[in-house]
């Protein structure tokens, strides 16, 4: 019999990575491609895909293993919406079998190698995901701005409307606002941010800690905001029945140390990838088939 290799792959919206096991769940190599969520294109999602397993496929140097011989797990961004779910199970792919999944379901299985667990996701915007007893309890996910507070782009959005008061001299003054208009002024800023993604908002959460570690009152307020949304998120997950909760993203890494002694005992490090999650729920997902 020929050996069996599973492929699992960590489909963002900026970047797909990929990690290639042996059926011991050996790591024996890794790729990468491009943006893979299927919101921002269907096809560039699967050829970024099909672009981490091939850079996987050299870098195990498996000179005569092809894709059409992989077993693919696939943790998706934006594959909590129905409309891209069936859109990937209409792909016509060229692995042995394929198994997608949302990013988070695969996030949490990897971190917590497929025992109960939650993530909670506060990077440029806002997620969660708690699974137990193999039920999954979303969190959030909803995307900016209607849904991403505590996060990157949700800081720089509170950034932005607080100085802006303050340019105004209706809100409390704030030294964000002297950063912000040093290379624009305040109609130019405005005009610009209009229409902004989130991802240009989330680029002035750094300036927001950075004014709170100098004193800046506005910015103080707007991190103890999203340090007691984490909190309640923590606890809402401790509710569930989940007791061990891995953060991931910036921002969270950058809150941990504000949060309270309860919602802090919770956490624990991940031990284990999204790609080794994807690649367990594919297997799992072979076993029931």
């Amino acid at each position: 019999m020929h050996e069996q290799f599973y492929l699992g792959i960590d489909a963002g919206g900026t970047q797909t990575r990929a990690a290639l096991y042996d059926h011991n769940n050996v790591l024996i190599g890794e790729g990468a491609g491009g943006p893979g969520n299927p919101v921002n294109g269907l096809h560039l999602a699967q050829a970024s895909i099909v672009q981490a397993a091939e850079n996987a496929l050299f870098n195990a140097h498996l000179i005569n293993v092809s894709l059409d011989q992989l077993h693919l797990g696939a943790g998706i961004a934006g594959l909590h919406l129905p409309s891209q779910q069936e859109a990937m199970k209409q792909w016509q792919h060229p692995f042995k079998s394929l198994f997608c999944t949302t990013d988070l379901h695969a996030a949490v299985t990897g971190m917590h190698q497929g025992e109960d667990g939650g993530v909670i996701i506060l990077g440029t915007g806002f997620s969660a995901l708690g699974v137990v007893k193999g039920v999954m309890h979303p969190i959030g996910g909803y995307g900016f701005p209607i849904n991403a507070q505590g996060s990157g782009s949700w800081l720089g959005l509170q950034a932005v409307e607080a100085s802006l008061l303050a340019h105004d001299d209706i809100g409390t003054p704030t030294s964000m606002l002297t950063a912000m208009t040093e290379q624009e002024d305040i109609l130019s800023l405005a005009t610009r941010l209009n229409h902004a993604t989130s991802t240009e908002f989330a680029s002035f959460s750094p300036l927001v800690f950075e004014h709170a570690s100098q004193g800046d009152l506005v910015a103080k307020a707007i991190l103890e905001q999203a340090t007691e949304f984490l909190q309640r998120v923590i606890l809402q997950l401790n509710k569930l029945g989940i007791s061990e909760v891995v953060l991931v993203g910036s921002v969270a890494q950058r809150l941990h140390s504000r949060l309270n002694t309860r919602c802090s005992s919770c956490l624990v490090a991940g031990k284990a990838s999204a790609e080794f999650g994807a690649m367990l729920l594919a297997k799992k997902n072979l076993d029931n088939s």
